[in-house]
């Protein structure tokens, strides 16, 4: 193997995160240039804490001084000086051209920038979670703290073309891109679908979902010498529009159809690294919150295909299936409706079907219309208590915005009518509606139900996930 195929395989090996293969390449650069191959050993060492996401483990994260991220400053300062020696003495390299490794030193530099950044985003996204965004993005110019991470992933996109788009690193290069691609369409699809922009959320959701799958698939097709026997496998999913258009990042979905394609799903997916584990848990959150938020026109697409059943299918295969969750709460606990209520204002317009032809003019919806049930279990909305609703959402917005709270409660004498509402995003909000004043002992169920049903359309219990990866 000569020097440029072992940089090669080296690059690749890491890019695959087949740490124990990267480790035995850098001992061979000891023949070479011993200064680089007690640079790779260090490399291989930051970048297996990194893709494990030990950065973010409670033991880490709250820590005065962040180790990895003082570990990548200390391997870029190292390798600056390497630079420095090299560039002053070519000769003292057993290799008769140094441009070539030079050139990677310089992508090493790059590369140890583009993860210090990249550990910052993380822990962005972990504070978030204890963010008020609904008050926060009213109150800053910059917007949310998902829309500041969006936008320093677009700066970290144009600074990481410097050490990713020549090839320079191989697969590890080409990792970086990927990762960076697939958290950003994740941001945009979450922003699109909390915005009821269908289209934009489609088109995101099947982006990231094939970067997720190219990216996996390059790791698989990656052949070199030392390759460590840890390749995972893919399960064959039944295809049908919903794969065709989004499939299912994680393994083993199926709900037991079919139980040895669930095991080796379950068993490939460990193979992977945290930091793909994780996107693919986000993805899968994104997944189902959209299912949920454009049911309806989504099932009237499924009816065109399905006429046993079509709600049902249209969930199937969905990690986490709100409808079934919600229809069996409203069953066992009686409650009138339980529903998701749009807010329209004017910064966002909103389409009922979802997206509208360019150039069609836009008319608001007015009044009582400007409060569109986006799901509603029952199908049919509860119009008479639309005036309750929207005077509760009008008087409650700080209580309702704060994310520390719990749901709001209501209760209407008149009409003998219990309103328990909870905000989940900037512009929705879950209803639940009993029609009794008296519902004290099913109180914490409803509470319950509704807290978990928030973090997890929030995606707060997915994003807090970073730190519990194992």
């Amino acid at each position: 193997m000569d020097h440029r195929e072992l940089y090669t395989s080296t690059w690749n090996a890491l890019g695959a995160f087949d740490y124990a293969a990267a480790n035995k390449f850098a001992t061979r650069f000891l023949r070479i240039y011993q200064p680089f191959s007690g640079l790779l050993v260090k490399l291989t060492n930051c970048e297996n804490l990194y893709t494990q996401l030990s950065f973010l483990k409670p033991k880490w994260y709250y820590m005065r001084k962040d180790p990895l991220n003082l570990l990548y400053h200390y391997l870029a300062e190292e390798t600056t000086k390497e630079i420095s020696i090299l560039e002053n003495n070519p000769t003292m390299v057993g290799v008769p051209d140094t441009t070539p490794l030079l050139e990677i030193l310089h992508a090493l530099v790059d590369l140890c920038r583009v993860r210090q950044t990249f550990i910052h985003l993380y822990q962005a996204l972990l504070r978030s979670n204890n963010t008020n965004h609904h008050h926060h993005h009213r109150n800053n110019k910059d917007g949310s703290p998902f829309q500041i991470v969006l936008k320093d992933l677009e700066t970290l996109e144009q600074q990481a073309k410097v050490c990713c788009d020549d090839n320079r690193l191989g697969l590890l290069g080409l990792g970086v891109a990927k990762e960076i691609r697939i958290l950003q369409t994740l941001l945009k699809a979450r922003q699109a679908i909390a915005d009821y922009a269908f289209q934009d959320a489609c088109i995101a959701l099947f982006t990231c979902k094939q970067d997720l799958h190219d990216w996996k698939t390059s790791c698989q097709e990656q052949d070199y010498e030392e390759k460590s026997n840890t390749a995972t496998q893919q399960t064959v999913r039944e295809s049908t529009w919903k794969t065709m258009l989004f499939g299912v990042s994680g393994g083993g979905h199926n709900n037991g159809n079919n139980n040895n394609a669930s095991d080796i799903g379950k068993h490939s997916e460990q193979a992977w690294p945290n930091t793909i584990r994780w996107l693919g848990k986000y993805l899968d959150n994104l997944y189902a919150k959209m299912t949920l938020y454009f049911n309806n026109i989504l099932l009237d697409k499924e009816k065109l295909l399905t006429e046993d059943d079509p709600e049902k299918a249209l969930w199937k295969n969905i990690q986490i299936d709100y409808h079934e969750q919600i229809c069996t709460f409203r069953k066992r606990f009686g409650a009138h409706c339980v529903g998701l209520i749009y807010e329209v204002t004017p910064t966002v317009p909103f389409h009922p079907q979802g997206y509208v032809l360019a150039g069609t003019p836009y008319e608001p919806p007015q009044g009582i219309h400007s409060f569109p049930f986006i799901y509603c279990q029952p199908n049919q909305p509860p119009k008479e208590h639309m005036p309750n609703i929207i005077s509760i959402i009008q008087g409650s917005r700080n209580k309702l915005s704060d994310p520390k709270s719990r749901p709001i409660y209501f209760s209407d004498s008149k009409i003998g009518s219990t309103y328990y509402l909870a905000q989940v995003d900037e512009h929705v909000v879950l209803v639940v509606i009993y029609l009794e004043r008296q519902v004290q002992q099913r109180e914490p169920t409803t509470l319950d139900f509704m807290s978990n049903m928030v973090a997890t359309l929030r995606g707060t219990s997915t994003i807090a996930d970073l730190s519990r990866m194992e």
